[in-house]
């Protein structure tokens, strides 16, 4: 059932405030911009919550379009009972808060890291309903890896589980970003999730990848890394991305890390908007 509305106006745009128990969650998003316009859906990074995309909501309502901001389950206000985490069930989460949205399809999709594995589940499964997929700092899970990658994701289950969690935040907020306000963000949203949550997140993402030589992506694409993105082997993987799929488009953001929509938000939004009025 959706729970009751309530205005948020911290984004400079109206947004209202929503909550949906499903699949054994209770999940919390955020709607702005008119119920007739085309629809943006946004699915934050593993560890971060909704309030990544501050900066895109704003610019995305002026440029005509409704959005929609979530919490993903064990994430911010979002609570699951399952103990498990997958990014289909991610996927299926963000349809069932669409329907209760009532936000009409195709819609387009922007994730950011692990929200842009979810995006890509998403497409993957219900691929009439996406009009275009807008990629952040995130790996393909559909391109082969090496058997040294796929070692290494399975060692950083281990590791992360044996870091001290609070050393753990402070590194990754200092890997993801390089602007020191979106550091303090994300060290802040790390330690209110929590180690639990953070740590059951991570083993379903190192468990995303799901090679599929022949799949292509028909969809209209933009791929955005930031140019300090050093996580993984993002960069290099959203270059054979962008070569594999007919209609993308990738670009390196000057100046930005991981988290490039908040680096570097003004430019990410210029490539946005320009993207989906192409």
């Amino acid at each position: 059932m959706t729970g009751p509305d309530k205005p948020v106006t911290g984004t400079r745009v109206e947004e209202t405030a929503h909550s949906l128990d499903t699949h054994g969650a209770r999940l919390h998003y955020w709607t702005a911009g008119a119920a007739d316009r085309p629809a943006v859906a946004l699915t934050h990074g593993a560890g971060a919550d909704h309030r990544m995309f501050d900066p895109q909501i704003p610019a995305l309502v002026r440029a005509g379009y409704r959005t929609l901001r979530w919490d993903v389950r064990y994430h911010g206000a979002s609570a699951s009972g399952t103990g498990r985490f997958r990014t289909e069930y991610a996927a299926q989460d963000l349809a069932a808060l669409l329907d209760a949205a009532g936000v009409r399809r195709p819609v387009v999709l922007l994730g950011q890291s692990m929200g842009g594995n979810i995006a890509q589940e998403y497409l993957r499964r219900r691929p009439e309903e996406v009009a275009a997929l807008v990629v952040i700092g995130s790996t393909s899970s559909t391109l082969p890896i090496t058997r040294g990658e796929r070692r290494r994701l399975a060692l950083s289950r281990t590791l992360m589980r044996l870091m001290p969690y609070r050393r753990l935040t402070r590194w990754m907020a200092r890997a993801s970003a390089e602007d020191p306000g979106a550091q303090e963000y994300l060290r802040e949203a790390f330690a209110t999730n929590g180690r639990r949550a953070f740590l059951t997140t991570w083993d379903g993402m190192t468990r995303a990848v799901d090679p599929a030589p022949d799949y292509r992506v028909e969809k209209p694409e933009l791929l955005i890394c930031g140019e300090h993105d050093s996580t993984g082997n993002i960069r290099s993987a959203m270059e054979r991305w962008s070569e594999r799929d007919p209609n993308s488009e990738f670009h390196v953001i000057p100046g930005a890390g991981h988290v490039a929509n908040l680096d570097r938000p003004d430019e990410v939004n210029r490539l946005t908007v320009a993207f989906l009025k192409a």
